[in-house]
């Protein structure tokens, strides 16, 4: 639990420090609830619907464009010291 979501911010944190990223984005299919609260959790901004550009299964599909700015990214929770 909770794996994916450090995952993604370990990736996050290299793209903008390591690479100098400004921007990251994601596109995700509609009806794929859970990555899209996931994608919103880490801060990303839905930025519209790309109509029918992704295929799979024989079908074309609309997909969700999602997008992260360096300048919009939350800064991350400050670790108290223990006593």
């Amino acid at each position: 639990q909770g794996l994916m979501q450090e995952a993604l911010e370990c990736v996050l944190d290299w793209g903008f420090e390591q690479m100098a990223l400004n921007r990251v984005e994601a596109q995700v299919a509609p009806q794929n609830t859970a990555s899209i609260k996931r994608l919103e959790a880490l801060g990303f901004v839905r930025e519209g619907l790309l109509r029918q550009a992704g295929f799979w299964l024989g079908e074309h599909r609309d997909l969700l464009q999602y997008a992260l700015l360096r300048a919009e990214r939350p800064a991350p929770p400050r670790q108290v010291p223990s006593l």
